[in-house]
């Protein structure tokens, strides 16, 4: 039988990264979201100690290299001591997000912290306090910002008969086909022989193979409002070759996406109180561990208040108005924003069949929210942000924003065109 062990998987800690999306709040969540990664990297310590695994892998972008944040090093640092203390290893790759530079050399880790240099992949064997072999790690760090290199393929298990794992942090070509820093397969992991993949890099949680087993953690803490959900790291066992996962969350702040449906709701101020029961509601619904949500509400349905709320500031003032009457609670509910996806109370497809110039400009925005429509909108766009000084200023608009705009465009006509 081969040896039982357990290690935690985590990655993407991205320690003192600014939260996105997020302006003007108030004081305590101003506070909150400053101490939200290192919060939820004391967590992982608390785990650390208290489980006591074997190892714990760091799969990557651990900081933003970018940033040159002291007090995430710092913050990296004590909790390795703290670790070393309770007799657990640590592992470390290096992402796309702080590659192995010149700089990391500034600071002298514990020797119970191993970081995997860039220029090939080492093999660091481990043995229990027996002096019996039970795992082998392999790692590489990216060497760079933009890292092209297939690092996957320079993996390959030693001839030790242990089950081995390999920590690195990459793009599965079958999970995202955009941003493809060391773009790897699964064809890569298998050629390795390796049995469990510890990989960083993509935020969500998700087993992308079972044979072998090759697993993104997620990030310990989301960062902006697409990063919805419970996040934090795995608790790894191993026993006789068979890998079981438990998710641990270690995030504080969670972002949620809330749908409110507004056909019935005929005056403004009704709709006022059905926002505030509605984030009374997701105050409620929150796991005893979090201390505080960030919140999108979607005002969704058919509504005669739709004109009203698409004027020119109308969603804005709502907003702040709504903020204004939160009061500071723990845990916390801050609205980040409303976000339109109701439509009129009309029959836009009568409208759209008019004989007039309202009619002719709802059909072309309705053929632009088609597939061959979107097309021809990523064409009419495209040199606008393929200009370098676009490029540093706007994000390109995915498919899914494209069709929202034209969608859009077809309200804003009907009030351009069909004013009173």
């Amino acid at each position: 039988m081969k040896p039982s062990f357990s290690f935690i998987h985590a990655a993407d800690l991205h320690l003192d990264a600014a939260f996105k999306g997020v302006a003007n709040v108030s004081s305590q969540v101003a506070g909150a979201l400053r101490a939200a990664t290192f919060e939820a990297l004391e967590r992982l310590t608390q785990l650390a100690c208290s489980e006591r695994p074997l190892f714990v892998v760091l799969a990557g972008d651990v900081y933003n290299q970018e940033d040159q944040s002291l007090k995430a090093r710092f913050a990296l640092l004590d909790a390795c001591k703290r670790m070393r203390d309770a007799g657990v290893r640590v592992f470390i790759v290096h992402g796309n997000h702080d590659p192995l530079l010149e700089t990391e050399k500034s600071f002298s880790f514990p020797d119970n912290v191993h970081i995997f240099g860039s220029d090939s992949v080492e093999q660091v064997r481990i043995e229990n306090i027996n002096g019996e072999l039970v795992t082998v790690v392999h790692g590489v760090s990216h060497g760079k910002h933009n890292e092209r290199r297939k690092l996957a393929r320079q993996y390959s298990r030693t001839e030790d008969d242990v089950f081995q794992i390999a920590v690195l942090h990459c793009t599965v070509d079958s999970v995202a086909a955009s941003e493809q820093y060391a773009p790897a397969s699964i064809a890569d992991f298998a050629k390795s022989g390796i049995e469990y993949w510890a990989l960083g890099h993509i935020h969500e949680q998700q087993i992308v193979s079972r044979e072998p087993f090759v697993v993104y953690s997620g990030n310990i803490q989301g960062l902006h409002i697409n990063e919805q959900g419970e996040r934090g790291c795995l608790l790894v066992d191993v026993e006789n070759g068979e890998v079981s996962t438990r998710h641990h969350t270690l995030g504080g702040i969670l972002w949620k996406i809330e749908s409110v449906d507004i056909s019935n709701v005929a005056q403004v101020d009704l709709l006022e109180e059905v926002v505030e029961s509605c984030l009374e509601n997701v105050a409620q619904q929150l796991p005893t561990a979090c201390k505080g949500v960030i919140v999108r509400l979607v005002l969704e349905g058919r509504s005669i208040l739709d004109a009203e709320l698409r004027k020119n500031g109308a969603v804005k003032e709502l907003e702040e108005r709504i903020r204004e009457g939160q009061m500071e609670s723990s845990p916390f509910v801050w609205l980040k924003d409303i976000e339109l996806a109701c439509k009129p109370d009309i029959d836009i497809e009568a409208m759209r069949s008019r004989p007039d110039l309202l009619g002719e400009a709802l059909t072309v925005a309705d053929q632009l929210t088609r597939e061959e429509g979107v097309v021809e909108l990523r064409d009419s766009v495209s040199e606008l942000f393929g200009s370098p000084t676009s490029k540093r200023h706007l994000t390109i608009l995915s498919d899914e924003e494209l069709v929202q705009l034209a969608t859009e465009a077809q309200y804003l006509c009907l009030d351009l065109l069909e004013a009173d």
